[in-house]
């Protein structure tokens, strides 16, 4: 983006990321930069900032997110070719991780940076991607279904909770959930769990969460361990905003 130059100055600008062309003016006359190179487009600065906020996400998400048609089919290909070009530009990375499962892609420091989301790139943790990725689809398929929603995602709640630290806040006994939407204006805390838990370890998360002030708590478990969360639940007279769900069965 071209700036104001005085008379007589040079001009400069960006004409792609990173990249900085220099304009000589002798008259005082403004010129702007060319432009060279793919230039990013709303959807790319959207797509930099969707994968910031949730931190590892894979192809086939973004694909459904950013790139389903009208008819419901999902444009793969289309997909597919512009994140291979916000990789060239240094804007995303891809990894690998386990064996006959999707890679994932995360935000560069450059690609932070031009995604202006407040959180930087994610760490790869293997033992985190599987339940990372879930949360992905369960926060994304509430969204749909709840149009106009407001999310808050567990890395921005992070963010949130180091700055009250930071501020002189005392550390508390409260759950941080995976997520938390504001949905006609109720506060509903999204956890997901992908492995079963102890008894006790669920009466603690439950009793933490029993201590906050959100309007629901919407609990996602496989659906073999649906029973037995609920009657946790119960016994913890937490019907009344707890809800628990279960997961699809091909998480």
């Amino acid at each position: 983006m071209a700036g104001r130059a005085s008379q007589g100055a040079a001009t400069t600008g960006r004409s792609r990321l990173g990249r900085t062309t220099v304009t000589p003016s002798t008259t005082g006359i403004v010129r702007l930069p060319t432009t060279r190179g793919p230039a990013l487009t709303p959807r790319d600065t959207e797509i930099l900032t969707w994968v910031g906020r949730y931190g590892v996400v894979t192809a086939d998400q973004i694909a459904r997110r950013f790139f389903s048609r009208d008819d419901g089919a999902v444009g793969q290909a289309a997909a597919y070719r512009r994140l291979r070009k916000l990789r060239e530009l240094d804007l995303l990375r891809m990894d690998r991780t386990f064996y006959m499962e999707p890679s994932v892609i995360r935000l560069t420091t450059r690609g932070a940076r031009q995604a202006d989301c407040g959180v930087g790139p994610a760490k790869l943790v293997l033992a985190e991607v599987r339940h990372a990725l879930a949360v992905v689809d369960v926060v994304e398929d509430l969204l749909a279904r709840n149009r106009g929603a407001d999310l808050t995602t567990e890395r921005e709640l992070r963010i949130g909770y180091r700055q009250e630290l930071a501020d002189g806040a005392r550390p508390g006994r409260n759950r941080l959930p995976d997520a938390v939407l504001v949905i006609k204006g109720k506060t509903i805390a999204v956890e997901v769990d992908l492995t079963s838990k102890r008894s006790n370890d669920y009466e603690r998360i439950l009793g933490a969460y029993v201590r906050q002030e959100y309007d629901a708590v919407w609990w996602y478990v496989r659906p073999r361990v649906v029973a037995r969360l609920q009657e946790i639940v119960k016994r913890g007279r937490a019907t009344d905003f707890v809800s628990v769900r279960p997961l699809p069965e091909d998480r």
